[in-house]
């Protein structure tokens, strides 16, 4: 049967990994934010990070790393040989410094193999005794002194091991007047280690008045050492390694003063708490979990420290993109006979849809009529054949014309015009933005609005996209409007009217044999032809009194100029959208975490 411990140990790989993923999903978020100066500090943590959890995971399997750490003479050496039970195990004495490697107390020799490797094979000393067969589960380290003569030789060696560590047992002199000093001393090495077992004890407790201890000097230090860390600390314990040697070797003079110590209680967390298998699964775990807090945490405090300043300029941003857009619809609402022929064109094209009977079939060839030109009409002269081949290269050169009055009427041939009044807008109002972005963070190079300007292309076609919606709205009212079913059979009644009589007479009489001559036809067609142009021209006119082009077109800027107030292209904007991901990264953390 599978033991419980592989069952979690599974689990656990699997929630690292995930975190892993998190972290790595993050980060390609910075890689979206060039701009924001703090992403590329923050990508480098990220990738830190990540190698911190990779070898989190290869050393999954290996025992929980417990690392002391302090300044020179707090007592590092004595309390390890306290612990292991060896007066002398480790190097003690008032020369400085005491400890010039790390000193690993293991049950197997083999169990610091990481550490040779990842600190190099002559700065880690495996230590054996009989107390430290019981760690099965656990590793303890002490380090170097970080303030001694050779500190420069130390320090590299006290980061390493501390960045290998599960748990983080930072010692103080009760004594030393400069603890203070000393605590402010380790807060960057504290702030290397990442997971959530940190452990504080003050040594030589028993030299100070037991009272005092208690309800002065712990207070006291407790408070300054949460504000100056600012991390959790999984506890806090007064104790007096020295008096647990078993040759303690104490001065007349410097006997204990009282019986007040718990180092007892920091034994039970090392051996105890600390060395058992689920609690290694565990710290694993959390150590994952704390990285990648602290480095949410930093990105979010990063974040909000800009985010104020980035949304008044995105504020401004969307207030300048509207302006500008407010411009370029003026340049596109500027007319010309082009665009209004165009226009005329478009507008007959949709009549002819919808009309029925003769005056559609007449709006319907008017409309080609519009498009060809008078040049068709050539094609169909007598006579001079020079003329009729003029005539159909005019009707040639009329269609290409036509062709691209209509496409002017749906694109706008003021394009370039419009977006030359956006840029403009936009250039004169940058300056303010580009000031307000570089406060927040932002890349130098935003004072130039070339640099981030918006592609050109993009824009023409919003701005061409919002004319040819509001064009094509404001036709198909007048379209509507001119269309109606009972106008549409008051303009062919006439024509139709003189169509039925005319055939009513001329079956009557072919049924009584009486045959009408040619002069009948011709003049009902005539009278047909007189009629159905008569009531095209009203509706022509009709169209140009209340429908006419000036009445589309002017209908159709003040859609665009309405939709313009919404103006979408600050969503598309690559500095908004840049900023609009530093907003997001300022929440990155949930708020119970």
């Amino acid at each position: 049967m599978i033991p419980e411990v592989q069952y979690s140990s599974v689990k656990v790989l699997g929630e690292i990994e995930s975190i892993k993923e998190e972290i790595i999903q993050i980060s390609q978020v910075l890689e979206s934010v060039p701009l924001w100066r703090p992403a590329s500090a923050l990508k480098k943590q990220c990738r830190e990070v990540i190698n911190v959890i990779e070898n989190l995971r290869e050393r999954f399997d290996r025992k929980l790393v417990v690392t002391l750490i302090g300044p020179s003479g707090a007592g590092k050496s004595t309390l390890l040989n306290a612990l292991a039970g060896v007066d002398d195990l480790s190097e003690t004495g008032n020369r400085r410094p005491t400890t010039r490697n790390v000193m690993v107390l293991s049950s197997q020799n083999h169990d610091a193999e990481q550490l040779r490797r990842e600190i190099g094979p002559k700065n880690v000393n495996v230590l054996t005794s009989e107390a430290s067969a019981a760690l099965n589960y656990a590793l303890l380290i002490d380090t170097p002194d970080t303030d001694s003569t050779e500190q420069q030789k130390h320090i590299p060696l006290v980061k390493r091991a501390i960045e290998l560590s599960d748990v983080l047992i930072c010692l103080f002199d009760a004594e030393n007047p400069k603890r203070r000093d000393y605590v402010d001393f380790l807060t960057p090495y504290v702030r290397l280690f990442h997971g959530d077992a940190l452990v504080v004890a003050l040594n030589k407790c028993d030299r100070q008045d037991e009272r005092d201890l208690k309800e002065s000097i712990l207070p006291d230090f407790e408070s300054y050492l949460r504000k100056a860390w600012e991390k959790p600390v999984y506890s806090i314990l007064c104790i007096c390694a020295r008096n647990h040697l078993k040759n303690p070797e104490w001065d007349q003079q410097a006997a204990p003063r009282h019986n007040f110590d718990q180092f007892e209680q920091l034994r039970n967390i090392i051996f105890g708490t600390f060395n058992q298998p689920s609690y290694v699964i565990d710290r694993r775990l959390e150590n994952a979990q704390s990285l990648k807090n602290y480095l949410f945490t930093e990105i979010q405090n990063q974040a909000k420290t800009d985010a104020g300043t980035l949304s008044a300029a995105r504020e401004k941003l969307i207030e300048l993109e509207k302006q500008a857009a407010r411009e370029a619809v003026l340049a596109v609402g500027a007319d010309d006979s082009r665009q209004m022929f165009g226009v005329n064109v478009l507008l007959y094209q949709k009549l002819s849809q919808k009309w029925f009977g003769p005056v559609g079939w007449l709006i319907a060839l008017w409309a080609r009529i519009l498009i060809f030109g008078t040049g068709m009409a050539a094609i169909f002269r007598f006579g001079n054949p020079i003329r009729q081949i003029t005539g159909i290269v005019s009707s040639l050169i009329r269609f290409k014309s036509s062709q691209a009055a209509v496409a002017e009427a749906s694109d706008t041939q003021r394009a370039e015009s419009s977006l030359r009044h956006y840029r403009l807008a936009i250039l004169r109002q940058w300056p303010e933005i580009g000031e307000t972005l570089i406060k927040g963070n932002f890349d130098h190079s935003l004072r130039n609005p070339e640099i981030v300007g918006q592609d050109p292309e993009s824009i023409t076609e919003t701005l061409s996209n919002l004319w040819s919606d509001a064009l094509e709205k404001s036709i198909a009212k007048t379209t509507d409007r001119f269309s109606g079913f009972f106008l549409q059979l008051f303009f062919n009644l006439p024509t139709l009217g003189i169509l039925g009589h005319a055939a009513y007479l001329t079956t009557k009489h072919y049924i009584e044999g009486d045959y009408f001559s040619s002069e009948f036809f011709i003049h009902a067609f005539l009278t047909m032809v007189i009629i159905l142009f008569l009531s095209f021209f009203i509706l022509q006119a009709l169209l140009r009194v209340f429908g006419g082009t000036r009445r589309i077109t002017s209908r159709a800027f003040h859609m665009m100029k309405t939709k313009a107030e919404t103006w979408p292209a600050v969503a598309s904007h690559p500095v908004a959208n840049q900023i609009d991901t530093v907003l997001t990264l300022s929440s990155v953390l949930p708020e119970d975490q």
